[in-house]
């Protein structure tokens, strides 16, 4: 498959194709220009997080790169988690000194732009024949553009989708009767995916679990015909309480509120849904390309993957991460020619060699490097046919915020013995969010609810 721009990103890129020869002016210029080392090589800095395989992917390929540019030394920092990085990243950048090439989460995109700790990558790769129209996928290249540019470079795009034990849900008994069967080629409804559920009850064992997060609720939002947000390019709210979204939130909280299905907090807190997954003590849950690794170390669990359920339209997101080059790097040049580096083919090949990484470029996630035949999951072209339906989540700098908040009132509704009225739980929930999405905001009078219902608990 090959995923093509829309056309406010392709226009934006094309712009910056045919100023390939020229150069920036005014406020898209680089803070600073290239700096030469009269004395030796240039040292550029890259910082990258993750786990150790995909760290040393990272080592690997820097020195490499280091080997066919000799004017350049590639001096890798690592982290365990995006927290750190981003907390490294910004107190370096503090004292004049951030890295070069830095590893963010498409969540930090709004930030780094509005804060200017980031320069625009288009005009640079462009340069450097970057093949933006058909080389990589689109909803990374959206997410990483803004004011009709692209910010950063995106390299790992992974869609959520369902893992399943296969030993305990057959696919075959899911499928409604009269319907066609249930394959990874033809989905399934969210009816079907509780179906499938129902066929893992055993004692201590259960069919399903969804985190009661938002960027696990919202594509069942979606699919159902509602919207998370009043406006997902200027989000001042969350919609969970307009007709739609409640409807398709009501159908949802039926199959992850029915106890013969679900295991109860009590049991989650005695064992992660992921290590019951690994125990064969849960049916099926919800996880990105990350997640392969952890349940292939898992002697003997066999698994496999589907798509996100529909309710109506089909419709998931997914986690991105990507590559700026700051503002205030002494090295752009050189950091562009890494960053060009680091997602070509090759490089993305190595990079999804290790399991845990689902590459933006085309070529790699269509090739045996990140499919992996013969090993499970057995249907990995699940998640790159799931990128065509990946939706956009909220474009603003306190989402991350507003996601951590809204944990405590999903986790009510999901496990609370009463939850109606629902539709007053919900509309608190959108009102507590209003000053989560501008802290300047004056509060207003909530409606009436269970204490429950407020993003506090």
């Amino acid at each position: 498959m090959r995923v093509r721009t829309t056309a406010r990103v392709a226009v934006a890129l094309l712009a910056a194709a045919a100023l390939a020869t020229g150069c920036a002016s005014g406020d898209d210029q680089p803070a600073k220009p290239p700096s030469a080392s009269p004395t030796g090589p240039s040292e550029v800095t890259l910082a990258v997080y993750g786990p150790p395989a995909v760290v040393a992917a990272y080592k690997r390929l820097a020195a490499d790169f280091g080997a066919t540019h000799p004017k350049t030394v590639v001096k890798v920092t690592s982290y365990g988690t995006h927290g750190q990085a981003l907390d490294a990243m910004r107190a370096a950048a503090a004292k004049g000194d951030p890295p070069d090439l830095f590893q963010v989460d498409g969540d930090d995109l709004p930030a780094l732009t509005a804060d200017k700790e980031i320069q625009r990558v288009d005009d640079l790769l462009s340069q450097r024949e970057v093949d933006f129209g058909d080389g990589y996928t689109r909803s990374s290249l959206e997410a990483f553009s803004s004011d009709s540019a692209l910010q950063c470079m995106p390299t790992d795009v992974s869609p959520l989708v369902v893992y399943y034990n296969t030993r305990l849900i057959d696919l075959s008994l899911a499928s409604e009767p009269d319907r066609r069967p249930v394959t990874q080629e033809t989905g399934w409804t969210l009816d079907e995916f509780a179906r499938a559920a129902g066929l893992a009850r055993h004692p201590g064992v259960r069919g399903l679990y969804v985190s009661p997060d938002l960027a696990q609720v919202a594509p069942f939002i979606w699919s159902g015909g509602g919207d998370l947000v009043d406006d997902p390019d200027a989000p001042k709210s969350l919609a969970l309480s307009e007709d739609s979204s409640a409807t398709a939130l009501r159908n949802f909280l039926d199959v992850v509120r029915n106890p013969d299905l679900t295991f109860d907090q009590a049991a989650l807190r005695k064992s992660s849904p992921v290590q019951r997954f690994k125990a064969g003590r849960l049916g099926m849950l919800l996880g990105t390309r990350d997640l392969t690794p952890v349940l292939r170390a898992q002697q003997g669990l066999n698994f496999d993957v589907m798509p996100l359920p529909r309710a109506g339209g089909a419709a998931t997101d997914a986690t991105q991460k990507g590559l700026c080059i700051a503002a205030e790097s002494d090295h752009v040049s050189a950091a562009a020619d890494l960053l060009t580096f680091l997602v070509s083919t090759k490089s993305a090949d190595a990079l999804a060699a290790t399991g845990y990484v689902q590459p933006t470029n085309l070529d790699a996630v269509n090739g045996d490097s990140f499919l992996q035949r013969g090993q499970r999951p057995l249907h990995a072209e699940v998640f790159e046919r799931e990128l065509r339906h990946v939706q956009p989540l909220p474009r603003t700098r306190y989402w991350p915020v507003v996601r951590r908040a809204t944990v405590a009132p999903l986790s009510h509704l999901y496990y609370d013995t009463f939850i109606e009225p629902l539709a007053d739980r919900l509309a608190a929930i959108d009102q507590a969010s209003v000053q989560l999405f501008d802290p300047n905001a004056t509060p207003s009078p909530s409606p009436s609810s269970s204490p429950s219902a407020s993003p506090s608990g």
